[in-house]
């Protein structure tokens, strides 16, 4: 972890749709993005909006970075007072044309599972802390490092602050990659009314 955010790219509203592009790209085949949106082509035109969503609220209420003005990989992550999502705050930083694009389908799967994870984040860090929302690399450019590059700099920068850091995933795999920069497992719990297991994870405060 020696390198520094300045070899970052800090997003700002003029990246949004590319990097929504971006994130579409890499989560298309997500399990739970599948579960919201079973029908492929309707998959790849509303996953649009939702990240386009999610990237907006980062943009203004948090930190988004990308490995460089190629956007390989990229990371949001919002200080805990910004979290959860408000509507407010998502009115004021998504346009509504993101918003209606939405639509309807998968808005009570979405809305059963956020409430659950949102519960789960809550319950187990009640206190002051920095969440990384989500972090990606561009299918192209997977398995050269990318995410070391995007976890490095802010993870040093967040155990300067002494903070913890959080996470959630719900996809096995991605465990042992968060294992390797830090952090744990503090509760593995089945999503209610669904097939999916979410595994909490944790950089405690150091010391």
């Amino acid at each position: 972890m020696n390198s520094d955010l300045k070899d970052l790219l800090r997003l700002n509203k003029t990246h949004t749709k590319p990097a929504a592009a971006v994130l579409n790209r890499a989560f298309h085949n997500y399990p739970l993005l599948r579960y919201y949106y079973p029908d492929e082509p309707a998959r790849d035109k509303i996953g649009h909006y939702f990240f386009h969503s999610m990237i907006s609220y980062t943009i203004r209420y948090g930190e988004v970075y990308a490995t460089s003005p190629d956007l390989e990989g990229i990371a949001a992550w919002l200080a805990s007072d910004k979290y959860p999502m408000t509507f407010l705050r998502l009115l004021r930083s998504v346009p509504l044309s993101v918003i209606f694009g939405l639509g309807k389908e998968g808005a009570g799967k979405m809305k059963h599972t956020g409430e659950y994870i949102d519960a789960v984040h809550k319950r187990l860090v009640p206190y002051r802390h920095w969440f990384l929302q989500v972090i990606c690399v561009d299918p192209q450019y997977q398995g050269k490092g990318y995410a070391g590059k995007l976890l490095g700099p802010m993870l040093t920068r967040i155990d300067g602050e002494g903070l913890p850091c959080y996470l959630e995933t719900m996809e096995e795999k991605n465990v042992g990659l968060y294992e390797h920069f830090g952090f744990r497992v503090i509760e593995k719990s089945s999503i209610p009314r669904t097939v999916f297991t979410n595994w909490a994870m944790l950089i405690e405060k150091p010391g």
